[in-house]
């Protein structure tokens, strides 16, 4: 399973979120127009070939390309209709355009959050936050997202309402994190106040209580607050990254929930001291030191078991304490800071995952802290990257592709054939799910929760016993008041029959969109019948071939089918389209059959660009993750080394300043190919000293 189109980085993302919205195109944007989302059962045209662009601020590292539009308001108003297992197309650009079906929606404060899928695809999701949607105001819309495909990573920022900003991200470079130091001494960090009682759990819930509620506090700072644009933009940016948190504790069999409690701003950080450093989040941790102190007296009073700010610039994508024995006297380790870029990047969960005890890969983190085998993993082969492991990481050690996905390590679970983790006891073990579950019940007790538990489950059943299965878009339990998404699933030689909802019966159709306002037991009643069987219908364009991979690869088999799709030489593999929606352009793709056949192709493109390299004002050299020619939509990552006497100083691309990362005197940067140009990138380098 490699990245497409010679891509080396990217990510991939997921969980609580999306809605029914439309996009149609700025009267006179600065960047060009497209059409986003439509409604439901439509489509809406999407814009003409126009040259793209990349943000000034960091160009390099921003966007491999961005459009601006305007939200189209009768189509956010299917928001207001309710949930359902309604179907939405996001053409973002002219060669993008992404079809999912609902899943799940939670509403969150004055956020509506939802999560969506691509239909046959397992584990494309898209996560969308909406705000303003149903209040009768039309040009009031605001609208984010995230798309995880596997591959290249899209998202959707707000930019004020009505308005938003499409990005096709570039890959991680390097995440440059700090060598953390110790936080504050317990004596140091001990609340200045009193706790308060903790409030009874809800009793229509008790199931759901099962699982740890770890609460959380996420501050802001000056310039973030200036980055996402607005209040309200930043506010949906925290809520659409912790939707990606519960997704991958979700999705990693990790049983511990998040819970936002409260979204404050913190406005007396100083310019200079606003990113992400040791100094921030050691006065994050400080009381008393006459920054941040809101932020204990806030932790108290919400009962915060963990405590995030997100602050402006790109010093780091974010820092985070990690207890080496979590228990109730850690939570002194409670803090992190993570910069506003980064939260595309996954970094508000990853920054938690130190929080809970989970430590890097073993390339950037070689001498492994307890608790041991909670860390980051990527495979041999560099197919992707852990939650906590560093693409740069992986990349150095396997050359591979390694996108970082949205999950952590779990040696009992695959990700598109490959096992997710190495169990514990054996060499390099990588298995933070296993620790992890030992650990999270130590971190919500730092402090007296002040919110009821309001986690509830949704039981599932079968009769008769072996007749079918019951499978669930997203893994419970789930906040009370959303509505989830469940399949009921015959068995050959059965047909479905009907459901059956806390003893009484509940419709017939095969998915179902319930709302979990308690704890519910759900059961699929099957009969003796012939459901006709669905298939796959594989094809490729012109220039390679797809290939059905064994049914087995090393582990249980989960009734999904896996393909790969393979270039001729000359060519590259350019996406997937599935049953007309972009499914990604990882080479390879898993497939769960479910209500209707599948038309799958995955499209070819010559190579055809190439990168000249050059070295300017002093010695050193320029490695690339992939040698040319390439294709349309390719993206490379440049390493710059100087030589001993020399600095690394900066990039050129095409004569022109452009940005990127510098990792222990490296300079990183990606370069992506479209639009018919070639490109000569430059690293420019000066004597030391």
């Amino acid at each position: 399973m490699k990245r497409s189109k010679k891509w080396a980085g990217g990510i991939a993302l997921g969980a609580m979120v999306l809605g029914a919205t439309g996009f149609s195109a700025p009267p006179a944007p600065p960047r060009p127009q497209a059409a986003a989302f439509s409604g439901p059962g439509s489509m809406l045209s999407v814009a003409p070939p126009a040259e793209d662009t990349t943000p000034e601020d960091g160009g390099g590292t921003e966007a491999v390309r961005q459009r601006d539009a305007m939200l189209n308001p009768q189509a956010v108003d299917a928001l207001c209709q309710g949930p359902s297992d309604r179907e939405y197309s996001f053409p973002l650009f002219d060669d993008v355009t992404v079809e999912v079906v609902e899943q799940a929606r939670n509403q969150i404060g004055d956020v509506t959050v939802i999560t969506a899928a691509v239909k046959g695809a397992v584990g494309q999701r898209v996560i969308a936050t909406a705000q303003g949607a149903c209040d009768g105001k039309l040009g009031n819309e605001q609208v984010t997202a995230q798309f995880m495909l596997g591959g290249d990573n899209y998202a959707i920022e707000s930019n004020g309402p009505g308005r938003v900003s499409i990005t096709q991200v570039t890959p991680v470079g390097d995440e440059d994190e700090i060598n953390m130091s110790m936080p504050p001494t317990p004596a140091a960090a001990q609340p200045a106040t009193p706790r308060s009682a903790p409030v009874a759990p809800d009793k229509n819930c008790a199931q759901g209580s099962k699982t740890t509620l770890i609460d959380l506090l996420v501050g802001y700072t000056p310039k973030a607050l200036a980055e996402a644009g607005g209040v309200s933009q930043i506010r949906a940016d925290i809520t659409r990254s912790v939707a990606l948190t519960n997704d991958a504790l979700a999705d990693s069999q990790i049983n511990a929930r998040v819970r936002l409690v409260h979204i404050p701003a913190v406005s007396n950080v100083p310019a200079a001291r606003d990113g992400v450093t040791q100094d921030l989040i050691k006065a994050l941790a400080t009381p008393r030191d006459n920054l941040l102190d809101e932020m204990q007296s806030l932790r108290d009073q919400y009962g915060a078991d963990l405590v995030s700010v997100i602050a402006g610039g790109r010093a780091a994508g974010g820092l985070g304490y990690s207890p080496k024995a979590p228990a109730k006297s850690t939570a002194n380790y409670g803090y992190n800071v993570v910069a506003h870029a980064a939260l595309k990047n996954f970094s508000l969960g990853h920054e938690i995952g130190h929080n809970l005890g989970s430590s890097h890969d073993r390339t950037t983190q070689p001498n492994q802290p307890p608790p041991y085998g909670a860390n980051g993993y990527f495979p041999r082969t560099g197919d992707f990257a852990s939650l906590m492991a560093y693409e740069s990481g992986c990349r150095k050690a396997t050359n591979g592709p390694c996108g970082r996905i949205n999950r952590f390590s779990n040696a009992s679970l695959t990700y598109r054939g490959l096992p997710l983790g190495i169990p514990i006891g054996q060499p390099d073990e990588a298995d933070a799910a296993r620790v992890l579950n030992n650990t999270v019940t130590a971190i919500a007790s730092y402090r007296d929760t002040k919110s009821s538990d309001t986690l509830c489950a949704v039981s599932t059943a079968v009769t008769p016993a072996g007749a079918g299965t019951v499978e669930a878009a997203e893994n419970g339990p789930y906040p009370k008041g959303t509505s989830a998404l469940f399949t009921a699933k015959p068995n050959a030689g059965y047909v479905f029959a009907g459901w059956t909802l806390d003893g009484r019966a509940y419709g017939t159709d095969r998915t179902l969109n319930l709302p979990v306002t308690a704890d519910r037991k759900l059961t699929a009643t099957f009969r003796k019948g012939n459901t006709p069987q669905k298939s796959v219908q594989a094809s490729a364009t012109r220039g390679g071939t797809v290939q059905q991979k064994p049914a087995k690869r090393g582990a249980p088999d989960n009734g999904t089918l896996l393909y790969d799709a393979v270039a001729k030489p000359g060519w590259s593999f350019t996406g997937w389209t599935l049953n007309g929606s972009n499914a990604g352009d990882d080479d390879t793709i898993e497939l769960s059959l479910d209500d209707e056949n599948l038309q799958l192709r995955a499209e070819f493109d010559r190579n055809k660009y190439d990168l000249d390299t050059k070295v300017q004002g002093g010695e050193g050299t320029i490695a690339l993750s992939e040698q040319g020619p390439y294709a349309e939509g390719d993206t490379v990552i440049a390493t710059a080394t100087p030589a001993p006497g020399f600095i690394f100083t900066g990039w050129l691309l095409d004569d022109e300043e452009y940005g990127g990362d510098t990792d222990k005197a490296n300079g990183e940067t990606a370069v992506s190919f479209s639009n018919d140009r070639d490109h000569t990138l430059t690293a420019l380098f000066a004597e030391a000293g």
